[in-house]
């Protein structure tokens, strides 16, 4: 890219770690014109994010590298919270299989290398011009009040300055954003801030067997402590810190060595990284300025102890990728993107009470609170520790454009096994979303009729929705019916006694409908609340 480039591109991003790099993905698939601008050249070759969800693994799925990332991680292993006396206080796993979205809901995973995969995959589509070492040293919106579009400036690796304009621009430049200060944006605190040490080792595979095989939350007080399974030999310890220690912007070696005593020997393992953190817990109050949105750490920041925080950042990626998209086609009218911030600030501070919790929990340095904690969280459960779906622990969209906010509205929508019906082999049987098209999806339980979907075919013009539906083949043109392998849709209709989901481009269920009579007048719903029209 040049300083006589006077092209304006749909939308330009600024920063190329994995939110960005997501949303690059995720837009030039659809063939939108994209410039991405990060001032690094090179990946940043340590491990930061260590943990990813199920949504997560979706969207990887959608951007099409989860294959790739399948030797740079492993599931998530049950996480145990351990009191003052060593024993079990809480118990979280990810339950039995089939997983609700296919994937296992918790996975390490190896951060370089996703970040690998993404750009790689960003590479190939050629409607994304990505241009490293280039900072972005300003941005001015145009106009500020329907998306006119914003200038950014920009400083080539060698000096040179020079301008682009674009429609749109989404900052995901890291939690210092300085777009967020440009823009005076405020971020808005929830009440979190504790120093920790983040310490990654790499151990050899000879003292592997002498390491907890699952993950624990030693909830002591003289020293809260977390220790984590990453893929292949990666190990994470991470340990709150004690007020002397608290202003340290890096621990000695040998003190590292110290507090991995109980553990490990420095001839037993190498340190791969060892960085000081304020976990802190804050939230944009508003998350666009115009054409101008931001995403990831930029918009919010959270403890660790849901590993939750890239997870957040993906959801922001895969909530705006769609709204911008259609935006940018002419389909919705700029105010659509106001969804945006209305959906992810409640839910994002949703999760980080839910984090905040925990985090109080395996924080507690008073002995005499901590026993009682202990005592309370076993009497909660029977005085028998039993396990907790890590899953259930996330909130969905409770504002925004959704249907009524009563659940399953707003909750990631389930992604069965399945194969084309009549096509029974196991050959055959993929993830759901393999066999559809991205965009709306309306899922029936039976086949619809002729007439039925002759009724329905404005509205689903209008939202460009893709009907599938369950279990015969005995389906009108224009719908895939699908057979599951297990059950899982059939189950979810049943439990929220409904015959019909109009599910969202992000795969979160915007609506449900008893059967077939009343689908017409959700998709209706659908096409007023999103201001979606037919072209």
């Amino acid at each position: 890219m040049h300083s006589s480039s006077n092209d304006t591109f749909d939308v330009a991003i600024v920063g190329f770690g994995p939110v960005g790099a997501s949303l690059a993905a995720l837009l030039g698939q659809q063939g939108r014109r994209v410039a991405v601008f990060d001032k690094s050249e090179q990946i940043y070759p340590l491990p930061r994010a260590f943990a990813l969800d199920h949504e997560a693994m979706r969207t990887f799925q959608q951007i099409g590298i989860a294959g790739a990332l399948a030797a740079h991680m492993t599931p998530y292993r049950p996480t145990l919270y351990q009191g003052c006396d060593g024993e079990p206080i809480q118990h979280f796993d990810m339950g039995p299989s089939p997983y609700p979205l296919a994937w296992a809901p918790s996975y390490t995973f190896n951060q370089p290398a996703l970040e690998a995969a993404l750009r790689a995959a960003v590479a190939v589509l050629p409607s994304v011009q990505v241009c490293l070492g280039h900072e972005v040293t300003d941005v001015q919106a145009e106009d500020t009040q329907d998306g006119g579009g914003a200038t950014l400036t920009v400083r080539a690796p060698q000096g040179e300055i020079f301008q682009v304009r674009a429609r749109y621009v989404v900052a995901c430049d890291g939690g210092t954003s300085p777009t967020r200060k440009q823009l005076g944006l405020r971020l808005k605190s929830l009440d979190f801030d504790e120093p920790w040490i983040v310490v990654d080792m790499h151990v050899d595979e000879a003292h592997l067997e002498q390491l907890p095989a699952t993950n624990i939350q030693y909830c002591d007080p003289s020293r809260p402590c977390t220790y984590v399974v990453g893929p292949g030999t990666h190990r994470r310890w991470e340990f709150l810190l004690m007020p002397h220690e608290a202003e340290q912007r890096e621990m000695p070696h040998d003190a590292i060595w110290k507090l991995l005593a109980p553990w490990l020997a420095p001839t037993q393992a190498r340190i791969w990284r060892a960085a000081t953190y304020r976990f802190h817990a804050v939230v944009l109050e508003q998350w666009r300025k115009g054409p101008v949105l931001l995403a990831g750490d930029s918009a919010h920041q959270m403890p660790p102890f849901l590993a939750q925080g890239m997870c957040q950042g993906l959801r922001d990626a895969l909530n705006l990728a769609w709204k911008l998209d259609t935006v940018l086609e002419g389909r919705a009218p700029d105010s659509l993107l106001d969804s945006y911030g209305a959906e992810r600030g409640p839910q994002v501070e949703a999760v980080t009470a839910t984090v905040k919790r925990l985090g109080q929990i395996i924080c507690e340095r008073d002995p005499v609170k901590a026993a009682q904690r202990d005592r309370d969280l076993r009497a909660q459960q029977g005085n028998q520790v039993k396990v907790q779906l890590r899953q259930s622990l996330l909130p969905g969209i409770r504002h925004g454009l959704i249907d009524s906010g009563e659940a399953p509205e707003g909750m990631p929508f389930p992604q069965p096994l399945v194969h084309l019906a009549g096509a029974g082999s196991a050959e055959d049987v993929q993830m759901m979303n393999d066999l559809v098209r991205p965009g709306f999806l309306l899922v029936l339980r039976d086949a619809p009729t002729i007439s039925a979907c002759r009724e329905w075919q404005g509205a689903l013009s209008a939202l460009r929705a893709q009907v599938v539906c369950l279990g015969t083949t005995a389906c009108p043109p224009d719908v895939l019916a699908l057979t599951e392998v297990d059950d899982l849709l059939a189950r979810w209709f049943e439990r929220h006694c409904c015959g019909a989901a109009l599910v969202r481009p992000d795969h979160v269920v915007y609506g449900t409908a008893g059967d077939a009579s009343t689908v017409l007048a959700l998709l209706a719903r659908a096409c007023a609340q999103s201001g979606m029209v037919s072209q």
